[in-house]
């Protein structure tokens, strides 16, 4: 696969490459919408498009790169208490969500 490609490159540069590759294509992306306007919907079909696989491309690349970075970067004694800690945040940001839900207009 192209990951298996890529392994023997540094971890870090790889997840740099992605991050800047789905950067450029959801600019693109923008950029396709916002010259539609002027030029009409079926001018953007083809760099929208373009735009999207390649996000979608990079969002693929996401789990196994991520995976590998944690194998590297946290120890495996400390692996599941640190991600427990980091996942809390993200947990009492939906509770508070739910929990003003009525104030929102949802």
């Amino acid at each position: 696969t192209a990951f298996q490609k890529l392994s023997h490159r540094k971890s870090t540069s790889v997840a740099v490459g992605m991050t800047s590759l789905s950067a450029l294509a959801m600019s693109a992306a923008f950029l396709a919408t916002r010259r539609a306007g002027y030029a009409g919907a079926g001018a953007s079909f083809w760099p929208l498009t373009l735009g999207f696989f390649a996000f979608e491309a990079c969002v693929g690349f996401y789990f196994p790169l991520i995976g590998t970075l944690r194998s590297k970067l946290v120890p495996d004694s400390h692996r599941s208490v640190i991600m427990n800690l980091f996942g809390m945040p993200l947990n009492l940001a939906v509770v508070a969500v739910f929990m003003g839900m009525d104030r929102l207009g949802v």
